[in-house]
């Protein structure tokens, strides 16, 4: 699809990774909608994409709350509707993981990193049927985790979990019928080589220090994917 005068939304822009991707869009001409829960952070995020000379908004928005969420979209309505999804936000939820975690302390980390990029979606899917039914498809790419692979121990289940469910969704949504609405992709990235990451790489013994993904390999994927990936197309970075 062609980017410029695209209109994107992007989750957990406020920093890190969604920053970068922001920016990244901005870059190929895109319009942002930039969403964080920390509005001052959109904001910053706001003026960057703005410092590009295309259009630029924050919307403050706690993914796992699902009024904010449908704020979001109606942002993104009002604005024309949004041709680009990119589901960011995610992490760890602070404090013991599962199955030492309560309920509520593991179930936040399902809805930050699972339902809230599931809800989002079918709201972006619901905003294309009503205004331009099956042609020019749009994009959502969904930012997983390399914790959603393999077989080995984890230190947050509830989060590999969420992220595995992330990409299984992804794949899941390559059926033709939601394919001619929009193609929904993944990138399931590694280490990102973000301040916090060094910081916690750092700290590991030598010998358990994994690789860092630089941060500009993983916006290009996701720049990649809005402009020429497949449905249900997932690429790992490591």
């Amino acid at each position: 699809m062609e980017i410029r005068y695209a209109l994107a939304v992007v989750t957990g822009a406020g920093g890190g990774l969604g920053r970068e991707i922001a920016v990244a869009l901005a870059r190929r001409g895109a319009a942002v909608v930039c969403a964080d829960r920390d509005r001052a952070a959109a904001d910053e995020t706001a003026d960057l994409v703005r410092q590009r000379r295309v259009s630029g908004w924050s919307v403050a928005c706690d993914v796992t709350e699902e009024a904010d969420l449908r704020a979001l979209g109606a942002r993104a309505l009002d604005l024309g509707g949004a041709d680009v999804l990119v589901n960011n936000a995610g992490g760890w939820t602070p404090g013991e993981q599962y199955p030492a975690a309560p309920y509520d302390a593991w179930s936040r980390t399902l809805d930050l990193n699972l339902r809230a990029p599931m809800l989002l979606t079918q709201l972006f899917l619901a905003d294309l049927e009503r205004r331009r039914g099956p042609q020019r498809p749009a994009a959502v790419v969904n930012v997983s985790s390399s914790a959603a692979l393999g077989a080995e121990g984890y230190g947050s289940p509830e989060y590999a979990a969420a992220k595995a469910g992330l990409v299984r969704l992804t794949t899941a949504l390559g059926d033709p019928a939601t394919a001619a609405r929009a193609r929904v992709m993944a990138v399931v990235p590694g280490w990102i080589g973000l301040p916090r990451a060094h910081e916690e790489r750092a700290a590991l013994p030598p010998a358990d220090r994994p690789p860092l993904v630089p941060p500009e390999a993983v916006t290009r994927a996701v720049v990649q994917l809005v402009a020429y990936g497949r449905a249900g197309e997932v690429v790992e970075l490591f």
